[in-house]
């Protein structure tokens, strides 16, 4: 056997890993690189939707509104804005399908109140005394009416009644105090001109000085209809209910 033919035996017989060293590192080292670019581009991949996520995440729903407690909104928002026809066309359209809606009921009666259609009113706030006699708040109002007409001696028996309903209820106290004083400054007007006496006559110049500007004060927050319609519940089977 030449020397040529053992150097090719001897190299045919080597282990594979012993034939070209120098070549198989490159390959490897290649294979790791691309390995790791594609695993560090995987995880870019797969962070990519949860930043995504959190930037275009829509903001939560606004509530949702009823149907009548829309109607509600856009009558309170005419009533605001002084547009007291455009408000009673509304008002009217929402009771014929919501007519036991105390709140609205209540709000027509201020509308009235504003257009001053004062009859219209006190028919308006009398009907809601009627329906829902718990609530303070209508009585109140008839009591406004009714001292504007001059007629106190209503004016007191609706604010009592509102004071029985609520006897926290300061405005009607407040009201009440103020008619009682009108009709003290009448009894004394009275009791002048049958019998005029300086004592009745300073007393009654006191209630004029005082009573001048005043006039007994509405109030514009309606009742709540929860409000009014557990207490009509609650009345269900009392007097003959």
């Amino acid at each position: 056997m030449t020397q040529r033919s053992r150097s090719l035996l001897s190299l045919a017989t080597r282990p594979l890993r012993e034939r070209r060293p120098g070549a198989a590192a490159p390959r490897s080292t290649r294979a790791l690189a691309l390995a790791g670019l594609t695993l560090g581009l995987a995880g870019t991949l797969f962070a990519l939707p949860a930043a995504a996520q959190a930037i275009t995440d829509p903001p939560p729903p606004a509530p949702l509104q009823t149907p009548q407690q829309a109607s509600e909104s856009a009558i309170d928002k005419l009533v605001a804005a002084g547009k007291y026809n455009d408000a009673l066309a509304k008002i009217d359209e929402h009771l014929k399908q919501y007519p036991r809606d105390a709140q609205v009921r209540f709000t027509r009666g201020r509308v009235l109140m504003e257009m001053g259609r004062n009859a219209e009113a006190i028919d308006a706030f009398t009907a809601l005394t009627q329906d829902f006699p718990e609530l303070p708040e209508p009585f109140n109002n008839l009591a406004a009416l009714y001292a504007q007409a001059g007629e106190y001696d209503k004016a007191r028996a609706a604010l009592e009644s509102a004071i029985r309903n609520n006897p926290s209820f300061a405005v009607a106290y407040a009201n009440l105090g103020d008619i009682y004083a009108k009709l003290a400054q009448q009894a004394y007007q009275k009791s002048l001109r049958l019998a005029p006496t300086a004592r009745v006559s300073n007393r009654e110049k006191i209630l004029s000085n005082m009573l001048a500007p005043q006039r007994i004060a509405p109030v514009s927050q309606t009742p709540s209809p929860a409000k009014a319609d557990d207490a009509a519940l609650k009345n269900v089977g009392k007097s003959g209910n």
